[in-house]
Parts: C-alpha cells; sequence; structure tokens
C-alpha cells in the first residue's frame, strides 16, 4: 500500500524534497515483504527512473509483467537503499479505488471489472496522459493483465467516463456504481488516445492465450 507524498509527510520523514511514493504498509508474504521493504520507506526510484509520486509508480508497475524483477530505490531513516522484488499479481477484488485496495467482502467471481484499480484524474494524470479538462471520470491505474477488463482492452492511462449508461465523475463514484453490477456484463464508455469509445466487459470471456 502506497500513498502520496504531502509536503507535511515529507516533513516528518526528513526528506530533501517533496517527491516519492510513501509505503503506508506492507502486506505480509507479498513481494515487497520478501524484498524487505517496510512502512515508512518513501521510494524514490523504480527500474532507475525518479519516482515523482505514488500515482506515476503504480502506473508504471502496473506496465509491467507480473514475475517481472525489479530494482527499487528507497530512503529509510535519511538513508538511500535499495531493493530488488518480483512483481505480483493485482489481487481480485473488483474495482477498487488505488488508495483503498482491500477487499469489500463482495463475490468477484461474476465480476467484469474484477482486477481493475481506478484514481481520481488529477492535473498531473492530465499532462502525462494528454487528458483534456473537460474529460471526467476515473482514471485506471492498474488492470490485472488476466482480467475480462483486460481482454476487453482497458488499460492503465485509461480514463472510464460512464459504468452502464450512468456518468462517472470520481474514482469513489466508480467503485459505487461497479457495485451494482448484477448479471457479469458491463457497458462502459472509455476515454482514450484522443477520443472515447464503448466497450463491454464480461466476466465470462478469458484472455486468449497464442
Amino acid at each position: 500500500m502506497i500513498q502520496p507524498l504531502t509536503p507535511e509527510l515529507a516533513k516528518e520523514f526528513k526528506l530533501p524534497e517533496n517527491t516519492g511514493a510513501l509505503v503506508g504498509e506492507v502486506t505480509p508474504k507479498s513481494p515487497a515483504a520478501e524484498a524487505g521493504l517496510k512502512e515508512g520507506d518513501v521510494i524514490i526510484e523504480f527500474n532507475g527512473k525518479k519516482v515523482t509520486d505514488s500515482r506515476q509508480l503504480r502506473l508504471m508497475a502496473a506496465l509491467m509483467s507480473p514475475g517481472t524483477r525489479v530494482t527499487l530505490k528507497a530512503i529509510r531513516d535519511g538513508k538511500e537503499q535499495t531493493f530488488t522484488l518480483k512483481l505480483g499479481e493485482v489481487p481480485s477484488e473488483g474495482l477498487a479505488k488505488a488508495e483503498r485496495r482491500g477487499g469489500r467482502g463482495r463475490d468477484t467471481s461474476a465480476d467484469p471489472l474484477d482486477g481493475v484499480v481506478v484514481e481520481d484524474l488529477d492535473a498531473a494524470a492530465r499532462r502525462q496522459f494528454n487528458i483534456p479538462n473537460h474529460v471526467r471520470g476515473a482514471l485506471v491505474v492498474d488492470v490485472n493483465p488476466a482480467s475480462p477488463a483486460a481482454t476487453a482492452g482497458l488499460r492503465p492511462g485509461n480514463v472510464i467516463l460512464e459504468i452502464n449508461r450512468q456518468r462517472v465523475s470520481s474514482a469513489d463514484e466508480a467503485v459505487e456504481l461497479s457495485g451494482r453490477i448484477k448479471d457479469g456484463r458491463v457497458l462502459l464508455r472509455v476515454w482514450s488516445d484522443g477520443g472515447s469509445h464503448y466497450v463491454v466487459v464480461e466476466a465470462s470471456k478469458q484472455p486468449r492465450h497464442s
């Protein structure tokens, strides 16, 4: 579990600048735990690339396949340390908000948005993905490569504009609307590559293997 690094947190952790991603929790037996990461570590580099914030770190990790070995540089107690870990799978829990990835106690076996993680759009995301100001919705930051949503073409950097013809204005609203899906099938309107399109995601659809 990583969280944004605010100026106040940067001061508390005695960091020279307000960049990086703060580790708020490390799940036991997770790849992060096995690599030696601890709560309070601030990740500043991912595979040699500077980490500006938690959103960027999630996006970089989401674009890599599970099982890939990566090198992280983190600050702990004012000193830089290097960690090597193997990326794990996105947890299966239905559509979830990035800062709140705990399970919601629902059966996700028939959930077409299982394995998708979203967060609110902000100015940094708009710059990174060239998302116009008039686009409103929930930014996709993580998609399990084996999920029905990935099979349907959903990718990190996409913006969910509508769920079953209901407009989405925030990540919380997307999570709420996804909880109303009952038949294992959902109609999404998605913004990507400068325009929007509709896509149907079905829980029963499995990715094709070559």
